[in-house]
């Protein structure tokens, strides 16, 4: 039963992610097409910096959800234990201190690598946003010459 659960909350996960990159993905088309973004190195800081927080964002959403459900299924006691278990499971930190139950604990597994398939996905967006504003700069340095 709980193998299904943690499968749901994967699906759920990934669609969080996918609405997140896509909303993200949409906001920085429409700003780039009225030329509000510039390659200049503030420029390209500031969009970073707000890539970062928006899949940041998303990804400690994710983990609050898998809180949520734990602290549901009755695994925890207080949601601020739950978030930080979800938070140790879903970066594959396992630090081991907190444990949980034996009929539960595929959940923490399946949130490990749930965890580990959303922050590749956040990695690999990450460097493609730098890759394509670095593109960008050398383009416009090479326009100039």
């Amino acid at each position: 039963m709980y193998v299904f659960l943690g499968i749901g909350m994967i699906v759920l996960c990934v669609a969080i992610q996918c609405i997140v990159v896509s909303l993200m993905l949409r906001s920085l088309y429409i700003l780039d097409k009225k030329h509000l973004i510039r390659t200049s190195t503030f420029h390209s800081w500031m969009v970073h910096v707000a890539v970062l927080i928006i899949l940041l964002t998303g990804n400690l959403l994710q983990a609050a959800l898998w809180a949520t459900m734990f602290l549901i299924s009755g695994e925890f006691e207080n949601f601020s234990t739950a978030f930080y278990h979800s938070l140790v499971n879903f970066t594959t930190l396992g630090y081991g201190d907190l444990v949980m139950s034996a009929e539960r604990r595929i959940l923490g597994a399946l949130e490990a690598a749930n965890g580990v398939l959303m922050l590749g996905l956040t990695t690999s967006i990450i460097y493609w946003i730098i890759n394509e504003l670095w593109k960008r700069k050398k383009s416009n340095q090479d326009i100039r010459k």
